[in-house]
C-alpha cells in the first residue's frame, strides 16, 4: 500500500498547544477520511494541555544511544479520534514542566530524530512516508541518508519535510555531533554546519526528498533575505522541490452553530445568537453593553514577531478609539506586564487575559474585529477562525495572511478583511480606523459578516494538494 505516512513531530492536539499540534491532528484526520494510512508519532510531554489516552499498548521498548550513555525509549500506541497514534516516551528528556526552552533542546530532539528511525521496524506498519515537522525533526532526513539507508527496510522510504517557521531553526553548537552519531568533518561533508554549529532546519531543508511550508506566500518569502532567516540561499537551491499549502481550518472544532464553549450558537443565517454572544461577554467583563461599539480582539503569542510592538506603541491612540479591546494572549513577560497594567487603567473598554481555550472561543463569537498585525506569518490559523466566527479580520500583507485574507472593497462588497502592507502603528492604526467606520454602516456590515462566515477554509479544500505533493514525492 503505497498510501501511508507517518507524521513525525514534536506537538499533537489535544494534548499539547500550538498551532503545529492542530496542523498534526487534523491533515492526518483528513488525509484517513480520503483512504490513507496516515499516523503520528509524538512525544509525550510532561506538561500537556489535555491528559494522553490511558488505553495505549507498548509496542516496543529501545536503547537509544546518547554518546557515552544509552537511554530506555518506550513507544506505545492507541488509536485517538480515528487516527492511530505512536507515543514516544523517555523520563530524561521528555518529563518536563515545559515542552521547550533547555539548555539541552539539541540533544532532546537528536534522541527524538534517532529514536523515531529506530522505532520505525518495530512500528505495525511500515510508512512509504515520513512527514517530518518543523526544526525538531530536520536530521532525520540526514541520518536516514546516512545511517540507515543501508539497510533494506529504510531504502524505499521517502521524506517530506514542512517547515512552519522559519524563525525557529534549531540552532546549537558542534559538541551536539555525538548525540547524532556523525562527527563534525561529517557535518560539515553533508553541510549542516552554521556559524560553527549546526542547524536542524538546514538539514531539512537539504536532505528530505521534497519540502512544504505551510502557505504559497511563505514558500517564495524564505527565499528573500528578509523573511530567510539566513537560510534564503540554501532555500534558494531547492527551490523547485518547494511547495506551499496554505493549511486548513478543522469545520468541527471551529464551529459557532455546535461550539458548547460559547454563550449561545449560531451560523451566517442567524446572526442575533453572535449578537447575544457579544452582550453576554460585554456583561461578563464589565464593558458597556452597547451594539453600536465595535468589539475588537487579538490572539496570539506576546512575541514582536506578532506585531505586539505595533500594538504596544499605538495603545494609547486606540483608547482614544470608540472599540472595546479584549486580548487574550501569553508570551514575553514585558509585553505581559504592559497589557496587565493596561487593563487596570482602561477597565471600562480593555481586558487582557493569559491564554484560556474556552475564553479565547467566548471571544472569537463575540468579536466583530480581529487584529493580526504580524510582522511575519508562515500561516496563520487565528484569521481563519475569526472568519468562521464573524470576526473581520484586520491583518498585515504577509505570508499566509495574503493568501487567505482580501482587502474589503465597500463599492463592489468583494473581500473579506482590511490589510495593511508597511509594518508601522500609523498604518495599522489607520487600517483599524477604516474597518470601525465599516462597521458603522451596518446593513453593508452584517452582509460582510455573514459572507465571510460562508467561506469554506476547511481541511477538504487543502488536503488534495497535500496528496498531489506526497504523490511527487513517492515519485521522486
Amino acid at each position: 500500500m503505497n498510501n501511508t505516512v507517518l507524521f513525525v513531530t514534536s506537538q499533537l492536539y489535544p494534548f499539547t498547544t500550538g498551532t503545529m499540534g492542530i496542523f498534526n491532528y487534523s491533515l492526518p484526520k483528513n488525509l484517513i477520511e480520503m483512504g490513507w494510512d496516515a499516523r503520528v508519532i509524538v512525544p509525550k510531554m510532561n506538561k500537556t494541555f489535555r491528559a494522553y489516552p490511558s488505553d495505549t499498548k507498548i509496542m516496543a521498548v529501545l536503547d537509544i544511544g546518547m554518546g557515552d550513555s544509552a537511554h530506555i525509549c518506550t513507544i506505545e500506541a492507541c488509536v485517538y479520534d480515528g487516527i492511530p497514534l505512536y507515543f514516544m516516551y523517555d523520563t530524561h528528556y521528555f518529563d518536563r514542566d515545559e515542552l521547550y526552552g533547555y539548555e539541552d533542546e539539541g540533544e532532546r530532539f537528536s534522541f527524538f530524530c534517532k529514536a523515531v528511525l529506530e522505532a520505525l521496524p518495530h512500528l505495525d506498519f511500515k510508512p512509504r512516508i515520513l512527514h517530518c515537522q518543523d526544526w525538531h525533526t530536520g536530521f532525520i532526513p540526514l541520518l536516514k541518508k546516512a545511517k540507515y539507508d543501508e539497510q533494506p527496510f529504510y531504502r524505499d522510504i521517502k521524506t517530506l519535510y514542512t517547515i512552519h517557521n522559519m524563525g525557529y531553526q534549531g540552532v546549537f553548537g558542534k559538541d551536539n555531533c555525538v548525540h547524532l552519531d556523525m562527527s563534525w568533518e561529517e557535518l560539515l561533508e553533508h553541510r549542516v554546519d552554521y556559524n560553527d554549529g549546526i542547524n536542524f532546519m538546514k538539514a531539512g531543508l537539504l536532505h528530505a526528498d521534497m519540502i512544504t511550508t505551510v502557505s504559497p506566500t511563505y514558500a517564495k518569502e524564505i527565499a528573500t533575505e528578509k523573511y530567510g532567516s539566513t537560510l534564503e540561499v540554501t532555500v534558494q537551491e531547492r527551490q523547485e522541490d518547494i511547495y506551499g499549502v496554505l493549511c486548513g481550518l478543522d469545520l468541527e472544532i471551529n464551529n459557532p452553530a455546535t461550539d458548547t464553549r460559547i454563550y449561545a450558537n449560531y451560523d451566517e443565517h442567524s446572526l442575533e445568537g453572535k449578537d447575544l454572544n457579544k452582550r453576554m461577554l460585554q456583561q461578563a467583563l464589565g464593558f458597556e453593553v452597547r451594539e453600536d461599539i465595535p468589539m475588537l480582539s487579538l490572539f496570539s503569542r506576546l512575541k514582536t514577531e506578532k506585531g505586539l510592538d505595533l500594538v504596544r506603541d499605538a495603545f494609547e491612540h486606540l483608547m482614544k478609539l470608540d472599540i472595546q479591546f479584549v486580548m487574550v494572549s501569553n508570551g514575553d513577560a514585558s509585553y505581559e506586564a504592559y497589557f496587565q497594567e493596561a487593563a487596570l487603567r482602561y477597565p471600562d473598554k480593555f481586558f487582557f487575559t493569559l491564554y484560556e481555550d474556552d475564553f479565547a472561543y467566548q471571544a472569537y463569537a463575540a468579536s466583530d474585529l480581529f487584529l493580526m498585525p504580524s510582522s511575519y506569518e508562515p500561516c496563520g490559523i487565528g484569521q481563519l477562525i475569526a472568519l468562521r466566527y464573524g470576526a473581520v479580520p484586520i491583518v498585515r500583507q504577509v505570508g499566509g495572511l495574503s493568501d487567505s485574507i482580501q482587502r474589503f472593497n465597500e463599492a463592489t462588497g468583494e473581500g473579506n478583511g482590511f490589510l495593511f502592507n508597511h509594518y508601522n502603528a500609523n498604518v495599522m492604526l489607520y487600517t483599524i480606523r477604516q474597518a470601525i467606520k465599516a462597521y458603522k454602516r451596518r446593513d453593508k456590515w452584517r452582509k460582510m459578516v455573514r459572507a465571510c462566515m460562508a467561506q469554506n477554509h476547511g481541511w477538504p479544500r487543502y488536503v488534495k494538494e497535500y496528496t498531489g505533493v506526497y504523490e511527487k514525492v513517492l515519485g521522486a
